[in-house]
Order: C-alpha cells, then structure tokens, then sequence
C-alpha cells in the first residue's frame, strides 16, 4: 500500500461523526412486478412513455404541466410544474432504449432528496400471439432505505403498471390522451 493511500485510511478511521450527523446503514434490495396487457407491444410501449400525464399519477405538484418519459438515449422523464416554466423535477433518465422492447431508467423517481439510487429496467415483450403484452419492471434499488421503503416502492410500481397503465392502455385512453380516461372515472 502506497504511503498516500495509508495516510488516507489512518485519516478516515480517525474521523468522528460530527454532531447533527444521522449515519445510515446502506441497503438495497431487488424485486419485479409483472402484469399482462390487452395490447400489442408497440402500443404499450407508445403508451407507458411520451407524455404520461394519462396514467402515471404521482408528482411533485398537484397538477402537472407535464410529465414526459422521452424514450431515447439519454433522454429525461421529468415532470414540469406549470407551462413554459423551468420549475418542476428530473425523476430519472432514460440510460438504456431499445424500443418497443426495452426501456431502463435511472434516477430517484418520488423519492428525490433522499440518498438513494435506483435502476428501474422495463421489458415488454409479447404475449397471446401478439394481442397482448407481458410488462416487467425490475427495480434494483440501493442507499438510504429499508425493508418498509422497499415495500412501498415494489407497491407503487404495482399500482403504475397494474393500476394505471394496464386499464389505460386497455380502455384505449392512450388513443385520446387530451379526453378524460374513462378507466378512472368515480
């Protein structure tokens, strides 16, 4: 070991927490959620990205001017409180793509300000001879959580897919996303 790198080390176990500092043990955990859609897999795929206001019901703000999943290269899924302003959040970006198959997401999503980090990897691929879609989401999550946490995401991806994007796409309120979807009527 270099002398440097020594002098580093003996520095750092000589460091003590100052006060006002909470430590937390880092954790992670994985987990996939997967649901069957009435739809062939391009259409899912149009449908769970783009504009997502539709379907996808958690922000930061109580009515969002947008929330965009851009499925390219590098591309952003952000939400934007009100329009034409340059308030809102970036929940993640689009660090893998290969549609209408694959989509791979990295970024805190709701969980923005905590130390977290979270990979979320969408596979749709085809099921009943191309009339509908098999949907994962595999979630690898690590950082500031715990088993509670873990649960509440694996429940929220759940609720997106099954809940939201499933009748959605299945009561066609992708192919009028400016009406109201009469799959979450009251």
């Amino acid at each position: 070991m270099s002398a440097l790198l020594m002098t580093l080390v003996a520095g750092l176990a000589a460091v003590q927490e100052p006060a006002g500092v909470q430590a937390f043990e880092p954790q992670g955990f994985v987990t996939s959620v997967t649901v069957e859609i009435a739809a062939p897999v391009a259409e899912v795929f149009d449908a769970a990205t783009g504009d997502v206001t539709g379907w996808w019901d958690h922000s930061f703000s109580e009515n969002p001017a947008e929330m965009v999943i851009e499925p390219r290269f590098d591309g952003r899924f952000y939400e934007r409180f009100e329009a034409d302003s340059d308030n809102g959040s970036l929940h993640a970006r689009v660090i893998f793509v290969n549609a209408p198959n694959q989509l791979r997401l990295h970024g805190p999503l709701g969980l923005s300000g905590r130390a977290v980090d979270l990979v979320s990897s969408w596979q749709l691929d085809e099921a009943a001879e191309g009339e509908a879609t098999r949907f994962t989401v595999e979630l690898h999550m690590s950082g500031e959580i715990d088993a509670e946490l873990a649960g509440v995401v694996r429940n929220v991806w759940q609720h997106f897919i099954g809940a939201r994007l499933k009748p959605y796409v299945e009561a066609g309120c992708h192919l009028a996303p400016e009406a109201p979807c009469s799959a979450f009527a009251d």
